[in-house]
Protein backbone atom coordinates (compact mmCIF):
# COMPACT_ATOMS: atom_id res chain seq x y z
CA UNK A 1 0.00 0.00 0.00
CA UNK A 2 1.42 3.31 -1.20
CA UNK A 3 1.78 6.08 1.56
CA UNK A 4 1.78 9.94 1.04
CA UNK A 5 5.04 11.66 2.45
CA UNK A 6 5.32 14.85 4.57
CA UNK A 7 8.80 17.00 3.82
CA UNK A 8 8.56 19.80 6.82
CA UNK A 9 11.38 22.14 5.87
CA UNK A 10 10.11 24.81 8.06
CA UNK A 11 9.59 27.52 5.32
CA UNK A 12 6.18 28.64 4.65
CA UNK A 13 3.81 31.95 4.87
CA UNK A 14 5.68 35.46 4.67
CA UNK A 15 9.11 34.38 5.20
CA UNK A 16 12.58 34.98 3.45
CA UNK A 17 13.27 31.34 3.16
CA UNK A 18 16.65 30.05 2.45
CA UNK A 19 15.94 27.68 -0.50
CA UNK A 20 18.49 28.04 -2.51
CA UNK A 21 19.13 29.96 -5.57
CA UNK A 22 16.04 31.28 -7.36
CA UNK A 23 15.53 33.24 -10.59
CA UNK A 24 14.85 37.14 -10.13
CA UNK A 25 11.47 37.82 -8.97
CA UNK A 26 9.03 39.13 -11.49
CA UNK A 27 5.98 41.72 -11.47
CA UNK A 28 2.61 40.38 -10.92
CA UNK A 29 1.12 39.90 -14.91
CA UNK A 30 -1.72 42.13 -15.57
CA UNK A 31 -4.74 41.38 -15.16
CA UNK A 32 -7.24 40.42 -17.92
CA UNK A 33 -10.36 41.35 -19.29
CA UNK A 34 -10.46 44.18 -16.59
CA UNK A 35 -8.09 47.16 -17.28
CA UNK A 36 -6.10 49.08 -13.79
CA UNK A 37 -8.54 51.44 -13.35
CA UNK A 38 -11.52 48.95 -12.95
CA UNK A 39 -9.73 46.98 -10.43
CA UNK A 40 -8.71 49.83 -7.85
CA UNK A 41 -12.10 51.11 -8.53
CA UNK A 42 -13.50 47.65 -7.52
CA UNK A 43 -11.03 47.12 -4.16
CA UNK A 44 -11.69 50.93 -3.06
CA UNK A 45 -16.02 49.65 -3.39
CA UNK A 46 -14.91 46.39 -1.56
CA UNK A 47 -13.38 48.16 1.18
CA UNK A 48 -15.85 50.63 2.49
CA UNK A 49 -17.19 51.27 5.54
CA UNK A 50 -14.66 48.85 7.24
CA UNK A 51 -13.46 50.17 10.57
CA UNK A 52 -9.41 49.54 11.49
CA UNK A 53 -10.36 47.47 14.26
CA UNK A 54 -12.54 45.39 11.47
CA UNK A 55 -9.38 45.39 8.72
CA UNK A 56 -6.75 44.47 12.00
CA UNK A 57 -9.14 41.26 13.04
CA UNK A 58 -9.31 40.18 9.37
CA UNK A 59 -5.51 41.14 8.77
CA UNK A 60 -4.40 39.11 12.23
CA UNK A 61 -6.24 35.84 10.57
CA UNK A 62 -4.32 36.33 7.17
CA UNK A 63 -1.03 36.26 9.09
CA UNK A 64 -1.70 33.79 11.42
CA UNK A 65 -2.62 31.83 8.18
CA UNK A 66 -0.04 32.48 5.78
CA UNK A 67 2.89 34.17 8.08
CA UNK A 68 3.00 33.24 10.95
CA UNK A 69 4.84 29.81 10.29
CA UNK A 70 8.22 31.87 9.46
CA UNK A 71 7.61 34.97 11.21
CA UNK A 72 6.04 33.62 14.23
CA UNK A 73 3.11 34.58 16.12
CA UNK A 74 4.82 37.95 17.67
CA UNK A 75 6.25 38.48 14.66
CA UNK A 76 10.11 38.07 15.93
CA UNK A 77 11.20 36.03 12.88
CA UNK A 78 14.23 33.80 13.14
CA UNK A 79 17.90 34.92 13.11
CA UNK A 80 19.50 34.73 10.22
CA UNK A 81 16.59 33.09 8.83
CA UNK A 82 12.97 34.79 8.88
CA UNK A 83 13.76 38.40 9.67
CA UNK A 84 11.43 39.91 11.85
CA UNK A 85 7.98 41.74 11.20
CA UNK A 86 7.98 43.26 14.62
CA UNK A 87 9.63 46.78 15.55
CA UNK A 88 10.95 46.52 12.15
CA UNK A 89 13.72 49.03 10.59
CA UNK A 90 12.75 47.94 7.32
CA UNK A 91 9.27 48.29 7.53
CA UNK A 92 9.80 51.92 8.42
CA UNK A 93 11.97 52.68 6.15
CA UNK A 94 10.52 50.89 2.82
CA UNK A 95 6.39 51.57 2.93
CA UNK A 96 6.85 51.82 -0.90
CA UNK A 97 8.33 48.59 -0.95
CA UNK A 98 5.60 46.27 1.32
CA UNK A 99 2.98 45.53 -1.40
CA UNK A 100 5.56 44.74 -3.62
CA UNK A 101 7.35 41.97 -1.64
CA UNK A 102 4.40 40.27 -0.81
CA UNK A 103 2.49 40.04 -4.18
CA UNK A 104 5.96 40.05 -6.39
CA UNK A 105 7.98 38.16 -3.56
CA UNK A 106 11.84 39.48 -2.70
CA UNK A 107 15.37 38.52 -2.84
CA UNK A 108 18.66 39.53 -2.23
CA UNK A 109 21.07 40.90 0.35
CA UNK A 110 18.49 43.22 2.97
CA UNK A 111 19.28 44.49 6.69
CA UNK A 112 16.71 44.46 9.48
CA UNK A 113 17.53 45.53 12.60
CA UNK A 114 20.89 45.10 12.65
CA UNK A 115 20.93 41.27 11.34
CA UNK A 116 22.10 40.73 7.85
CA UNK A 117 19.41 38.48 5.49
CA UNK A 118 20.08 37.36 2.14
CA UNK A 119 17.39 34.41 1.05
CA UNK A 120 14.45 34.81 -1.04
CA UNK A 121 10.46 35.71 0.10
CA UNK A 122 8.03 33.81 -2.59
CA UNK A 123 5.79 35.56 -4.34
CA UNK A 124 1.80 35.40 -2.94
CA UNK A 125 -0.09 36.75 -5.50
CA UNK A 126 -2.62 34.47 -5.07
CA UNK A 127 -3.63 36.47 -2.07
CA UNK A 128 -6.83 38.78 -2.73
CA UNK A 129 -5.82 42.57 -2.72
CA UNK A 130 -8.42 42.70 0.41
CA UNK A 131 -5.97 39.82 2.72
CA UNK A 132 -2.59 42.03 1.23
CA UNK A 133 -3.91 45.39 2.45
CA UNK A 134 -5.44 43.82 5.55
CA UNK A 135 -2.22 41.45 6.56
CA UNK A 136 -0.06 44.64 6.46
CA UNK A 137 -2.36 47.17 8.09
CA UNK A 138 -2.31 44.69 10.73
CA UNK A 139 1.49 43.97 10.69
CA UNK A 140 1.66 47.58 10.34
CA UNK A 141 -0.39 48.54 13.60
CA UNK A 142 1.60 45.56 15.92
CA UNK A 143 4.45 45.56 17.80
CA UNK A 144 5.66 48.14 17.99
CA UNK A 145 5.74 49.33 14.12
CA UNK A 146 4.73 53.01 13.13
CA UNK A 147 0.98 52.11 12.24
CA UNK A 148 -1.01 53.46 8.92
CA UNK A 149 -3.01 51.86 7.17
CA UNK A 150 -3.10 49.61 3.50
CA UNK A 151 -6.08 49.97 1.03
CA UNK A 152 -7.30 47.28 -1.00
CA UNK A 153 -6.83 50.19 -4.13
CA UNK A 154 -3.43 50.59 -3.34
CA UNK A 155 -2.76 46.80 -3.76
CA UNK A 156 -4.90 46.64 -7.02
CA UNK A 157 -2.61 49.34 -8.05
CA UNK A 158 0.25 47.89 -7.50
CA UNK A 159 -0.53 44.31 -8.86
CA UNK A 160 -1.48 46.45 -11.78
CA UNK A 161 -4.42 44.47 -12.16
CA UNK A 162 -3.23 41.30 -11.40
CA UNK A 163 -5.99 38.42 -10.75
CA UNK A 164 -5.34 35.89 -7.91
CA UNK A 165 -3.48 33.32 -10.18
CA UNK A 166 -2.53 29.98 -9.33
CA UNK A 167 1.03 29.53 -8.18
CA UNK A 168 2.51 26.05 -8.88
CA UNK A 169 5.93 26.26 -9.55
CA UNK A 170 8.90 25.12 -7.39
CA UNK A 171 8.96 28.01 -4.47
CA UNK A 172 5.93 29.81 -4.60
CA UNK A 173 2.92 28.64 -2.14
CA UNK A 174 -0.04 26.72 -2.85
CA UNK A 175 -2.96 27.99 -3.57
CA UNK A 176 -6.51 27.77 -1.30
CA UNK A 177 -8.63 24.83 -3.07
CA UNK A 178 -6.01 23.41 -5.33
CA UNK A 179 -4.28 20.19 -5.13
CA UNK A 180 -1.23 20.71 -7.17
CA UNK A 181 1.64 18.57 -4.41
CA UNK A 182 0.89 15.85 -4.33
CA UNK A 183 3.15 13.26 -2.98
CA UNK A 184 3.55 9.62 -2.59
CA UNK A 185 6.06 7.30 -1.04
CA UNK A 186 7.35 3.83 -0.06
CA UNK A 187 5.27 1.80 2.46
CA UNK A 188 6.88 2.21 5.83
CA UNK A 189 6.09 -1.66 6.64
CA UNK A 190 4.50 -1.06 10.06
CA UNK A 191 1.19 -1.16 11.32
CA UNK A 192 0.24 1.83 13.56
CA UNK A 193 -2.13 -0.68 15.56
CA UNK A 194 1.20 -2.26 16.68
CA UNK A 195 2.88 1.10 18.39
CA UNK A 196 2.02 1.67 22.13
CA UNK A 197 -0.24 4.52 22.50
CA UNK A 198 1.42 7.38 25.04
CA UNK A 199 -0.43 10.66 25.59
CA UNK A 200 2.21 12.56 27.40
CA UNK A 201 0.64 15.14 29.70
CA UNK A 202 3.06 17.61 28.94
CA UNK A 203 1.35 18.05 25.85
CA UNK A 204 -1.55 19.98 25.08
CA UNK A 205 -4.82 18.24 25.10
CA UNK A 206 -5.73 15.22 22.84
CA UNK A 207 -8.38 12.71 23.15
CA UNK A 208 -7.89 8.96 22.53
CA UNK A 209 -9.76 8.99 19.28
CA UNK A 210 -7.52 11.93 17.92
CA UNK A 211 -4.01 10.38 18.76
CA UNK A 212 -5.21 7.04 17.15
CA UNK A 213 -5.95 8.89 13.67
CA UNK A 214 -2.89 11.05 14.07
CA UNK A 215 -0.79 8.07 14.53
CA UNK A 216 -1.91 6.11 11.31
CA UNK A 217 -1.79 9.42 9.22
CA UNK A 218 1.40 10.16 10.65
CA UNK A 219 2.76 6.54 9.74
CA UNK A 220 1.47 7.05 6.22
CA UNK A 221 2.42 10.55 5.27
CA UNK A 222 4.98 11.46 7.74
CA UNK A 223 7.23 9.06 9.13
CA UNK A 224 8.78 8.34 5.69
CA UNK A 225 10.65 12.02 5.80
CA UNK A 226 10.48 12.69 9.40
CA UNK A 227 11.54 8.80 11.38
CA UNK A 228 9.38 6.76 13.07
CA UNK A 229 10.49 8.40 16.16
CA UNK A 230 10.80 11.63 14.40
CA UNK A 231 14.61 12.43 15.00
CA UNK A 232 14.64 13.81 11.02
CA UNK A 233 15.80 11.99 7.91
CA UNK A 234 15.12 13.60 4.72
CA UNK A 235 12.81 15.75 6.91
CA UNK A 236 13.21 18.21 10.12
CA UNK A 237 13.31 16.61 13.38
CA UNK A 238 9.78 16.79 15.24
CA UNK A 239 10.92 16.04 18.33
CA UNK A 240 8.34 17.66 21.34
CA UNK A 241 11.29 20.08 22.09
CA UNK A 242 11.03 21.35 18.74
CA UNK A 243 7.37 21.34 18.22
CA UNK A 244 6.37 22.60 21.94
CA UNK A 245 8.49 25.41 21.11
CA UNK A 246 6.83 26.09 18.04
CA UNK A 247 3.45 25.84 19.15
CA UNK A 248 0.16 25.21 17.94
CA UNK A 249 -0.53 27.49 15.69
CA UNK A 250 2.84 27.60 13.92
CA UNK A 251 2.09 23.74 13.25
CA UNK A 252 -1.26 23.94 11.86
CA UNK A 253 -0.30 26.80 9.37
CA UNK A 254 2.91 24.92 8.52
CA UNK A 255 0.55 21.38 8.01
CA UNK A 256 -2.19 24.00 6.11
CA UNK A 257 -0.02 26.00 3.92
CA UNK A 258 2.98 23.95 3.35
CA UNK A 259 6.12 25.54 2.22
CA UNK A 260 7.87 26.51 -1.08
CA UNK A 261 11.22 23.95 -0.45
CA UNK A 262 8.55 20.76 -0.46
CA UNK A 263 5.99 20.40 2.14
CA UNK A 264 2.75 19.87 0.56
CA UNK A 265 -0.29 22.15 1.60
CA UNK A 266 -2.18 19.15 3.15
CA UNK A 267 -5.00 21.82 4.36
CA UNK A 268 -5.45 23.81 0.99
CA UNK A 269 -5.28 20.69 -0.91
CA UNK A 270 -8.12 19.47 0.78
CA UNK A 271 -6.07 16.20 1.78
CA UNK A 272 -6.34 16.68 5.57
CA UNK A 273 -9.77 18.52 6.99
CA UNK A 274 -9.04 21.19 9.63
CA UNK A 275 -9.54 19.21 12.88
CA UNK A 276 -7.18 16.59 11.12
CA UNK A 277 -4.77 19.43 11.36
CA UNK A 278 -5.62 20.59 14.83
CA UNK A 279 -5.03 16.99 16.49
CA UNK A 280 -1.69 16.36 14.05
CA UNK A 281 -0.30 19.76 15.94
CA UNK A 282 -1.34 18.60 18.76
CA UNK A 283 -0.43 15.23 18.62
CA UNK A 284 3.50 15.85 17.47
CA UNK A 285 4.06 18.23 20.67
CA UNK A 286 3.75 14.99 22.32
CA UNK A 287 6.33 11.76 23.03
CA UNK A 288 5.71 9.53 19.70
CA UNK A 289 4.20 6.03 20.23
CA UNK A 290 6.78 3.94 20.04
CA UNK A 291 7.37 1.85 17.43
CA UNK A 292 6.82 -2.13 18.37
CA UNK A 293 9.90 -4.10 20.33
CA UNK A 294 11.49 -6.57 17.94
CA UNK A 295 14.41 -7.82 20.37
CA UNK A 296 16.05 -10.94 20.65
CA UNK A 297 13.51 -13.46 21.99
CA UNK A 298 11.18 -12.01 19.00
CA UNK A 299 13.88 -12.62 16.89
CA UNK A 300 14.53 -16.21 17.42
CA UNK A 301 10.77 -16.91 17.25
CA UNK A 302 10.94 -16.39 13.42
CA UNK A 303 14.63 -18.48 12.89
CA UNK A 304 14.06 -21.61 10.59
CA UNK A 305 17.30 -23.78 11.12
CA UNK A 306 17.65 -25.90 7.30
CA UNK A 307 19.94 -28.74 7.61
Amino acid sequence: MNSRVLMITLLAGLAMAGCGPREPQQAAPPRTGQDPATAVHAAEVASAGQSLEQRMTAGRKVYQNVCQACHGPEGKGLPGAFPPVANSDWIEQNPDQLIGAILNGLSGPIVVNGQNYNAVMPPMAYLSDEDVANVLTFVLNSWDNPGGEIQPAQVAQVRGGAPAAATTAPGEHPVPGTSALKYEGAPLGMDPETARRLVDSEGPPITHAEWARSTELYFERCAGCHGVLRHGATGKPLTPDVTREKGTEYLKALITYGSPAGMPNWGTSGDLTEGEIQAMAHFLQHEPPAPPEFGMEEMRATWKVLV
